[in-house]
């Protein structure tokens, strides 16, 4: 995915960097409406909803206790960390067997 924008360096990792970051803080005011929502999924029976463990996952995901500026610095980093996660370098891997996509 990141070759399709041009690289990690690139303007457009960059913009989509800003956009992300953006997004994050947009939706963290609506923070217990989504939380609400998904804790109405947990008795479906679908695997991704098991239980309060779930709930609490999601809740600290909108990093809540950190300010702005904060959470802005935390979404850098979980973008930084999924750059180089395994998971998403075994699903580039994926993608390039699978369906000929490059990615380094």
């Amino acid at each position: 995915m990141v070759l399709l924008m041009g690289g990690r360096y690139s303007q457009g990792y960059q913009l989509f960097q800003n956009l992300t970051v953006k997004a994050f803080l947009a939706i963290r005011p609506f923070a217990d409406q989504i939380v609400d929502t998904v804790q109405l999924m947990l008795d479906t029976g679908l695997p991704s909803f098991k239980g309060e463990g779930t709930i609490r996952r999601l809740r600290d995901r909108f990093a809540l206790g950190l300010n702005e500026r904060q959470a802005a610095d935390y979404m850098m980093g979980i973008i930084r960390n999924a750059h180089e996660n395994v998971r998403s370098t075994a699903y580039d891997e994926f993608q390039r067997l699978q369906n000929g996509i490059p990615y380094k």
